[in-house]
């Protein structure tokens, strides 16, 4: 293998693909593509990983991080523009390539989220790129709360403008998350009336859908995604029938699911299923969801999210969990970009798009370098 000034080689680590792992491999890319995968080592390689692990970049379905950068206090509100531009460096020195990011489109007592927050945001993610600034690919996932009309009609329209993803959320006090007395207060900073006042107004209105309404809101805005070829999640299924309803009207993805039995039948009906990996890296869930981990022993658990830790993705790859290193790797990479529907990306491979990180494994995993269609967006040193 040549070098030379129109392709660059990465060589000398362990290189992860899809279906196995090199020792002292080398990785060369031209022209945003990856042309080559090879398993020997160059003598003068343009980037020497030499103990270091070269992966593909990491692609996240769903992350809420960008709300922590817009609201890094509950008191303080940081301009969407600069908030966006810090996710995306956060993004990429954790190794992610493709961020979407999920927008909530709903408006709740805090203020924290709501509509007209969402609009913005959704506007300057499908504008920010790599004319504009960018480091990685951001995309936009759209959190659509079926208790709330007005979150159903502004996501409708937010499709029709454009969009990546969209999930069907339905945060019901007493369901879900939401069994127990407090569990919805306990999202919210504050205590006092304003607040109360606004969670009970919050609570009426969420209870008081029935459930073929929601029903029947969760069809429309799928069949107006899926004509746009627009992936669709459920979000927090938390029985059998909630699967069962989502499978029928064309749900692609089953995020989040609550139970085991629920992940279980998920996969039986052939859809994809995502957990977080901030569950993986703690050892269980916070709100006493199942056990991702074991989850994935049990073979229910096809993707991992970031949902509000960017940094966990990678750490749950380095998670021993007597797998092989690539099928942890394919979880965070090749699966999730497969699910949607971006197939040019998420994997070492002759042809794939040069999104690529290397590791350095101490004294723990973390980002040395993050490429991007061939362009190095991060670099640790």
């Amino acid at each position: 293998m040549n070098n030379n000034e129109n392709q660059t080689l990465i060589s000398g680590g362990t290189v992860v693909t899809p279906t196995t792992e090199i020792e002292k491999g080398t990785v060369a890319f031209s022209n945003g593509k990856i042309v080559s995968v090879e398993a020997e080592s160059h003598d003068n390689p343009d980037i020497d990983a030499t103990g270091k692990y070269v992966l593909p970049g990491l692609v996240d379905l769903h992350g809420d991080d960008i709300e922590r950068h817009l609201f890094p206090r509950a008191e303080e509100r940081v301009d969407t523009t600069i908030a966006l531009d810090r996710c995306d460096i956060a993004n990429a020195s954790a190794g992610v390539t493709t961020k979407y990011h999920a927008i909530s489109f709903e408006d709740v007592p805090d203020d924290n989220r709501s509509i007209e927050l969402a609009r913005r945001l959704a506007e300057q993610i499908r504008n920010f790129n790599y004319e504009t600034g960018a480091r990685v690919d951001n995309r936009l996932h759209m959190r659509c709360e079926l208790t709330n009309e007005a979150s159903v009609d502004a996501v409708s329209e937010e499709i029709k403008s454009g969009g990546d993803l969209v999930s069907l959320v339905t945060h019901v006090p007493g369901t879900g998350q939401f069994t127990g007395e407090n569990t919805l207060a306990q999202r919210y900073d504050r205590s006092d009336g304003e607040l109360e006042t606004g969670l009970q107004s919050l609570k009426t209105r969420r209870s008081g859908v029935p459930e073929a309404e929601l029903l029947a809101r969760a069809r429309e805005v799928t069949e107006l995604a899926s004509n746009r070829n627009m992936t669709v999640a459920s979000h927090d299924d938390e029985t059998v029938a909630s699967v069962d309803n989502a499978a029928a009207i064309g749900v692609d993805i089953s995020e989040y699911p609550l139970s085991h039995r629920v992940a279980q039948r998920a996969t039986e009906l052939n859809l994809t299923v995502a957990m977080g990996a901030p569950n993986v890296v703690r050892g269980g869930s916070l709100w006493d969801g199942p056990d991702a981990s074991q989850a994935i022993k049990d073979g229910v658990v096809d993707i991992l999210c970031s949902d509000f830790r960017p940094q966990s993705l990678l750490s749950s790859v380095f998670i021993e969990n007597d797998e092989p290193l690539k099928d942890r790797v394919f979880r965070v990479s090749t699966a999730p970009a497969a699910a949607a529907g971006l197939y040019d990306r998420g994997r070492l491979e002759c042809g794939a798009r040069a999104d690529i990180i290397i590791v350095d494994p101490d004294p723990s995993p973390s980002i040395a370098r993050t490429y991007v269609a061939g362009d190095q967006v991060y670099c640790s040193a």
